[in-house]
Order: C-alpha cells, then structure tokens, then sequence
C-alpha cells in the first residue's frame, strides 16, 4: 500500500466575492481566483454516477473529491457509512428503489455561471477560473481522494465536511471549505506512470494475434513496474467526451471512481459546439456492466471509444455476464470502480504544454513500446471504419500515462 504525503490545500470561501486560495505547506497563500456564485445546497447523484458509493478519502473519511476535472470538480459529503454492494441484488431501476445515495457538492469554472443564467443550480460553486487552469487542470489541481474539511467557526478547527452534515443530510453547505492535497509515495519514489497493453485476449494489433490480455501496470523512476489490471476492451475509436474542449491535445479530461478520460481535440474553451470535443475513456468493467445491464446505457461494450479494465487474468466475455465475476467466482465487490490508481488518488488533471515534466499527459505507441509518440490530435468521432491513418487509435499497441505531482501554485 502506498504512503500519502501532504503538499498543499486549496481552500474556498463559500460566498459571492470569496476568495479560492492556494495554502502551501508553510502558510504561504496564493489567490487562484474568486467565488461568483455561492452553493447553497448539495444534490443527491444520479444512478449513473453508482461508482461514487465506494469511494472515500485517503485517510478513510467519508467527504472527499470524488471527481477530478478540467470542467468540473464534485466532493462528497455524505453519507458516512460504508455501501453494500450486496444491495445490487435488490436493485430496482424502475420503481427507483434503492440504498442511500451519495450527495455532491460540485465547483464549476467561469462561463458557467453566464450559461446557467436564470437556471442556477443550488449545488454548485460558481468561480471563474477559466476551465483547464488553476484547480480546473493547473498546478494546484487535487487528485481525487483529497480529504474534504470545513472550518468549524465555534470551535476555530477544520473537520470532516461529515461532521457538518451529520445533522442534516440537506443542509445549506458551509462556508469555508478545504480540500487537501496528497501525493502518493510507493516504493520510495511516487509513481511515475501507468501503462496499458492496448489489447484483450483474441485481438490481432498491429500483426500480432494475442491469446491473453495486455496488461495494465504502474512504473517507478527506478525501473520496476507492477502488474494491477488487465484491459478486457481495448480502445480503437475517439468520442465527443465532454470537458475535452477545455483540454489540450494528450491531456487528462477528467478522474473519477468509474473513469479515466483524455482529451485528443485542442484546447478551445467553453463552447456550445460539440463537434470541437474528441477523446477516449476508460472505464471498469464492473461499473459499465451495471451502467449497461442496469440502466440500459448502449455504450461501452464493443464500442471504440471506451477501454475497458478487469482484473488480472479476466476472460473478456465476462463483460456479457451481468453478475461480477472476479477469479471466477460470483463477486459483489465493485472490482476496480474507486480504486489507485486508475479510478483514483493518483491522477490530476495539471497541464502545461511548456514543461511537460509537471503534467499528467498520455503518449501512445504503435510498435509495443519500442518508441513513444504525442497524442495525435482527433475531433469528433472516429472508429476504425471511417479512420484510416496510421494515426488511428486502432494502431495503438501501448498507452503510457506520466503522472505528475505538482506543489502549485
């Protein structure tokens, strides 16, 4: 297991005019810009967004960041208590019977609050931060997992932001809220990589006809690297992800329990055109089987645009079985969904295209890792029918992930 080191807090002031502020480790404050409008209330996640029950923080309490983003961040507040997967049997979409659902409090950048005008949502920070910068993919963006605490004014403390909805599940959010930041230490060093073999077993890439699934590991500056997954879809198309119109080319889109998402379309900005986003996902297969089988989304499952993770040695027809299986035995464990470094604690969203050595960016290589190249840049959407370059995703044989740690400001 790794250790977690403190490097910086950002902290908000949950008002109009508040100040969003950098802390150091040693005090010092940066101003990263300015509340426009204030949340006011927490909403309760959709059915969608199931993943969100098994995460939690870092030092194991219940408020954290639970998603990371170029265009969106969204903590946890509530509830304190643990899911029960076991409670999937009971599942009932129609009737909308179901365990206790997570509540979000969520931060946007600026033009949000113009977009949403009239139709402002409770739930939400409005800042204006431009999207891609700043906590929105600069150097003071937070990996999820962050702990998420509020100052406590009786007491002049910061707590657990549970503390302050134990009481009241729907209350009015507080104040002043904090999110720390935590860089992850493991075998000495933070891990510089993650690396996926771009097949599943039965797949032909570039000439070669593999009989076992690429396999998914972490690298270490020192060399060594660890087997944690193994891909059970492989990518071969782009999609119109949201948030990918505020990424650059090669950059994380977005970090959370049931995805990984990059951009390969140009930094654009907020816009209302669909057609300037492109990027790919990857997903755990137990979340796209519930998401699929659950809630009938017709995505995922043989479809391009998603690389799909299962654990070590999974045969990739497992994702046509609606039960989770894991070792080959019925599991109802959430099997890769909230779990480092993939799905969390490791990633951020940072980005600068002048010094890629502090930002969180995907190369792609197209003959096993031999020699790597940039992200080629796609907009829209492509598969390997209407894709014919050497460039295309279907010639992928290898993704590698740098991480990036960061202090900010």
């Amino acid at each position: 297991m790794p250790q977690f080191v403190r490097q910086f807090a950002v902290e908000i002031d949950n008002v109009t005019g508040g100040a969003i502020e950098h802390v150091a480790n040693d005090g010092r404050r940066t101003v990263l810009g300015h509340v426009e409008r204030p949340a006011t209330g927490t909403i309760e996640a959709n059915d969608g967004f199931w993943a969100s029950k098994y995460s939690h923080a870092i030092d194991g309490t219940a408020g954290h960041l639970l998603a990371t983003s170029v265009y969106v961040m969204r903590s946890k507040v509530w509830p304190e208590q643990p899911y029960d997967p076991l409670y999937y049997e009971n599942f009932d979409p129609v009737n909308g019977q179901r365990d206790w659902t997570t509540r979000l409090l969520n931060i946007r950048p600026d033009r949000y609050a113009d977009a949403d005008h009239g139709n402002w949502l409770a739930d939400t920070i409005y800042t204006d931060i431009p999207g891609g910068t700043g906590i929105f993919g600069g150097k003071s963006a937070i990996p999820t997992g962050a702990p998420l605490t509020y100052l406590d004014d009786t007491a002049g403390t910061w707590r657990p932001i549970a503390d302050y909805f134990r009481a009241d599940p729907t209350a009015a959010p507080p104040r002043r809220i904090r999110f720390t930041a935590y860089r992850p230490i493991a075998r000495g060093a933070s891990p510089s990589y993650i690396e996926f073999e771009n097949w599943a077993a039965g797949d032909t890439v570039a000439g070669r006809t593999h009989t076992s699934n690429g396999g998914i590991y972490v690298g270490y500056p020192n060399g060594s690297k660890n087997h944690v997954a193994d891909v059970v879809q492989r990518v071969e198309g782009i999609g119109r992800f949201a948030g990918t119109e505020f990424a650059h080319v090669g950059q994380m889109d977005t970090n959370h329990p049931g995805a990984f998402t990059f951009s390969t379309s140009p930094y654009v900005g907020f816009s209302w055109d669909q057609n300037v986003r492109g990027g790919f996902q990857i997903v755990p297969a137990n979340h796209v089987k519930f998401l699929s089988n659950d809630l009938g989304q017709n995505s995922f499952i043989g479809r391009p645009q998603w690389l799909i993770v299962g654990p070590i040695g999974a045969d990739p027809d497992v994702l046509f079985d609606r039960r989770y299986i894991i070792d080959g035995k019925l599991s109802f464990s959430p099997g890769w969904e909230a779990i480092a470094p993939v799905f969390g604690m490791y990633a951020r969203t940072t980005f600068d295209p002048a010094n890629l050595a502090e930002s969180t960016y995907v190369e792609v290589s197209y003959d096993y890792g031999t020699t790597w190249q940039p992200t080629p840049e796609f907009v829209g959407v492509h598969d390997p029918t209407t894709c014919h370059t050497q460039t295309c995703p279907q010639n992928w044989t290898n993704l590698r992930v740098h991480l990036a740690y960061p202090a900010g400001p």
